[in-house]
């Protein structure tokens, strides 16, 4: 090798800090404005992408019960957090047994919202446990109904369930088949039936999910799930995002990418960009917040949450400004 050419290596090798970000340098984009339609019931799930700025796709956040990973060697198994679903492993009783709920008294257990490597309700079913299924809420409030759900087993293609409604009325033997370019494949008990739904779109199509989902709270005995309206990530798919509250959204670009500590927490934005006023009962957006996100294909964009009102006063239709870095 040259000589010449070995130094500039080392001296191009040398003057980057050890866990810097490498980052492609581009024009930046200008930037743009918008308002997501979740309508005032919180009733639609939305999948956005940031680099075209446009929503992929929308369903009705009652449209599904389970969600099953859809890669080869995946296991995890998801409920519905959107309907404040929730799991209780059904002890002492075979999956043939009818249940009653008021002989019982179920612990109940959730998703964790951070996402499916920090728990999941499911978290014991290679066991071939029974579960009892609480589908949660209806939009318009009313209780969806339980069932009862046995995972049989899964390999690199497909699970084997078993399910029924509690007293063995309903019983549906079901392959659920993995299709890796999807995260999950989904699951619905709908109208007295089991069904495999179109959910999500393709898992290398979007960046965010505009959705209500089951918080989590620490050390909080009385409440410690609870119902919030936020943004969920495809952190499956490497998108991360950072937190800024010292630097105004004008400010932040692209040489300050390295300063900030990203995380694939499904709820790293989550919903706490704004807050409730009692008083008022209405809600105020937290305008010191600036989210910088690293997209599906590398890019860096800053996020501003402006308004979470339409022109006519309805709540549920979040607005934010955005540019790429």
């Amino acid at each position: 090798m040259n000589k010449g050419i070995l130094i500039s290596i080392l001296i191009l090798l040398s003057s980057c800090e050890q866990n810097e970000i490498p980052i492609e340098q581009h024009p930046i984009g200008g930037i743009q404005t918008k308002q997501i339609e979740m309508g005032s019931d919180y009733s639609q799930q939305i999948y956005y992408k940031l680099e075209s700025n446009l929503t992929i796709r929308n369903n009705i956040k009652t449209d599904w019960d389970l969600g099953f990973q859809s890669t080869n060697n995946g296991m995890q198994i998801i409920i519905n957090s959107a309907t404040f679903s929730q799991i209780s492993e059904l002890e002492g009783h075979l999956f043939e047994d009818p249940v009653s709920l008021i002989d019982l008294n179920p612990t109940w257990s959730w998703d964790n919202p951070k996402g499916i490597y920090n728990n999941t309700a499911f978290n014991n079913y290679q066991s071939s446990t029974t579960y009892i299924f609480d589908r949660g809420y209806e939009i318009n409030g009313t209780t969806r109904g339980f069932r009862k759900i046995r995972i049989d087993s899964v390999n690199n293609n497909s699970y084997f369930i078993r399910c029924s409604k509690m007293d063995n009325t309903d019983l549906y033997n079901i392959e659920i088949k993995k299709d890796t370019i999807y995260n999950f494949q989904y699951l619905s008990f709908n109208n007295d039936t089991i069904n495999l739904v179109d959910i999500e779109p393709e898992k290398d199509s979007w960046d965010l999910l505009f959705t209500q989902y089951t918080h989590l709270f620490d050390n909080n005995e009385e409440t410690p799930a609870y119902l919030v309206t936020g943004i969920l990530t495809n952190y499956l798919n490497n998108v991360m995002v950072a937190k800024d509250t010292v630097n105004t959204f004008e400010s932040i670009n692209i040489n300050m990418i390295n300063s900030y500590n990203f995380s694939n927490d499904q709820d790293k934005i989550g919903y706490d960009w704004k807050v409730y006023d009692f008083e008022s009962q209405t809600y105020a957006i937290k305008y010191d917040i600036n989210y910088i996100i690293k997209d599906l294909s590398g890019r860096y964009f800053k996020l501003h949450l402006t308004d979470f009102y339409n022109e006519s006063g309805e709540k549920g239709y979040p607005e934010f400004e955005m540019q790429e870095l």
